[in-house]
């Protein structure tokens, strides 16, 4: 029998920093950042909480968009399952009962753990939000005092009506963070600032903030190993390491590059990346999205890829050359705040500004030489 592959790149001293980070009292809260398909949850499930189940702790996890129109009920059902052993499962559901009065927690077998409720489903919010702090002593109690709770996607709760489950949320763990360390995961920076450093959000200064840390050339050369040994052909490591620079370090889409090659039974790399990356920004919709877009926020934009003042009076005269009307300060500031609530960019700093999504920012730095604005265009 043919032995199955193992494609996963171990990042375990990452996860022994943030988990030594953890233990030593440096902090008790952390949230991580990166664009999509740079590995996030991979980390997560592979490295970081097996490591932490190694060390002691019993692990949650649950990804925001596991249920996007409730992900406190994600929650909840994944503290459900960390509360094993199930001799705690009776004594949990008189304890819920108590709390929610009609909430009720079938438990089919002891590895398959489901919520169900027979309440209005106006009052599921509330006994969600109710039910919280209880497991979340469940899990304390099971792990004698030391959880890591994992929360992926967590820039989905960025959204108004979440709010509310946030708050609670911020509550449970500011009273138990002796026991309870927690990682949050997003790829969102404007939703993560929103969430974490806006004065008036819920997790305000909750936790310390880092950027994901990139993928070198440890993890091309170790794919690139796992290639040779599935198909027995070599890639050239310079012509692999380019490659994977042209991704932005972008693990998936390398991944897809090697796939690529797979099928095609070639090594050409350089021309699979290319493909990949072509095919992905067709399928994001980009050029539809600027066709749409209003010309001084496509102006704007711009500006923010060649990193130029967006309020300099040089940049006004610009603007306005370009679209053949005055535009002001104002009319500069409503584009910059579209764009942000649109995510397409976000504030890195004071007046300053980057593109939100690195594969966009990549495709615009390609497309600016042909200039998406026609030279007819005007208007706002």
């Amino acid at each position: 029998m043919q032995t199955i592959l193992n494609w996963h790149f171990s990042r375990n001293d990452l996860a022994d920093h943030y988990i030594n980070s953890f233990e030593i009292g440096l902090m008790s809260s952390k949230v991580i950042f990166a664009p999509r398909k740079k590995g996030k949850t991979e980390f997560l499930l592979e490295d970081l909480l097996p490591l932490a189940e190694k060390r002691g702790y019993r692990v949650v996890y649950s990804s925001m968009w596991e249920n996007r129109s409730d992900p406190g009920a994600a929650l909840n059902a994944a503290l459900i399952e960390a509360a094993k052993p199930r001799k705690l499962a009776q004594k949990l559901g008189k304890a819920l009962s108590r709390v929610s009065g009609s909430m009720e927690f079938a438990v089919p077998t002891l590895g398959n753990l489901k919520v169900s409720t027979n309440t209005p489903k106006s009052a599921e919010q509330d006994q969600v939000l109710l039910a919280l702090p209880v497991l979340m002593d469940a899990v304390i109690k099971a792990s004698k005092g030391k959880v890591l709770l994992a929360l992926d996607e967590v820039q989905h709760l960025a959204k108004p009506e979440f709010h509310d489950f946030v708050a609670a949320l911020r509550s449970c763990l500011d009273t138990r963070k002796k026991e309870v360390k927690s990682i949050f995961t997003g790829s969102s920076r404007n939703r993560l600032q929103a969430m974490f450093s806006q004065i008036k959000a819920p997790l305000f200064q909750f936790s310390q903030t880092s950027n994901f840390p990139d993928l070198g050339n440890e993890f091309v050369d170790f794919m690139s190993e796992r290639f040779h040994d599935a198909t027995g052909r070599k890639i050239p490591l310079k012509k692999s390491r380019e490659a994977f620079t042209r991704t932005g370090y972008t693990p998936g889409l390398y991944r897809e590059s090697l796939l690529t090659l797979m099928e095609a039974g070639t090594t050409d790399i350089i021309g699979a990346v290319e493909l990949i990356l072509q095919q992905s920004r067709i399928n994001s919709g980009y050029a539809e999205q600027f066709g749409l877009m209003r010309a001084l926020d496509r102006e704007v934009v711009h500006a923010v890829v060649d990193k130029i003042s967006l309020y300099s009076e040089n940049s006004l005269n610009k603007f306005s050359r370009r679209l053949g009307v005055d535009v002001t300060t104002r009319q500069v500031q409503g584009a910059v705040d579209r764009l942000l609530a649109d995510q397409i960019i976000y504030k890195e700093g004071k007046g300053i500004y980057e593109i939100e999504d690195s594969q966009l920012a990549e495709w615009l730095k390609c497309t600016m030489e042909t200039d998406l604005l026609s030279d007819d265009q005007t208007g706002l």
